[in-house]
Parts: C-alpha cells; structure tokens; sequence
C-alpha cells in the first residue's frame, strides 16, 4: 500500500520524461477518466495514482493498494520484487525495454508492459513502493 501518494506524484514528476501513454491519473483527460472509472471497480476510497493507457485491452493503473491491468490484479502489498529481464536476460538496450517483471510473494510472475522509455521511473517507482 502506498501510504503517500504524493510522494509517488512527486518521484514520477521529477523524473518523467517525454511521455505519450504514461501520466499521472490528474493529468488524464477527464473524458478518459470518466471511461476508465466506469470500467474498473475501485476499492472504497482508492486512489488512482499513474496509468499507462492505450485502449481497452491494453492499460494499466497503479492505484495506493493496487496495479490494475486489463489482464491481472495486484495488490501492491503483496509484491516482493520487480525483474527487468528485457534488460538483465535478454540484453536489449535501455530504449528498447518494454515490460517489467512482477514477481509476487508466492513466486508467481506478471508482465507489466510499459511505454517505451518509461520503465526507469516505473521501476523506481514500484521499488521505492515495495520498500516502505
């Protein structure tokens, strides 16, 4: 969970680049907010914080208690680390990575697909959230 979501805003303000897909939830077009509220249940008093959005079957939001995928849910309280294979395993270069691995407490991996050139401030994000 994160218990300061405007330490999350700032940490993604301060090192966000020329993004196309990925922002911060305030930032969305209220008319793509108003189609994503309608689409995902939120938890009471939940709070979306980043989103990575290209269409219906293709998003991810980073809420304070979860990531919420078109394909899969996690709470952030139970992930224990966060895998760059693209980079560390299959040697592409840092502008071609596309994903990162979610490896829950459980041992089960998830693939969060990014917009490219973004997976710097995703996995800086996601590991600050995992250590506090």
């Amino acid at each position: 969970m994160i218990q300061n979501v405007n330490i999350i805003k700032a940490k993604f303000k301060r090192i966000k680049k020329d993004f196309f897909k990925t922002d911060l939830y305030e930032n969305l077009d209220k008319n793509l907010q108003f189609q994503i509220n309608n689409s995902i249940l939120f938890l009471e008093n939940e709070i979306p914080v980043l989103v990575y959005y290209i269409s219906n079957n293709n998003y991810w939001i980073l809420t304070d208690f979860r990531i919420i995928t078109n394909d899969y849910i996690i709470f952030l309280d139970d992930i224990k680390i966060i895998n760059i294979p693209e980079i560390f395993d299959e040697g592409r270069g840092n502008s071609e990575c596309e994903s990162l691995e979610i490896v829950k407490k459980d041992s089960s991996t998830y693939t969060l697909k990014l917009e490219r050139l973004t997976w710097y401030v995703i996995f800086n994000i996601l590991n600050f959230i995992i250590r506090h």
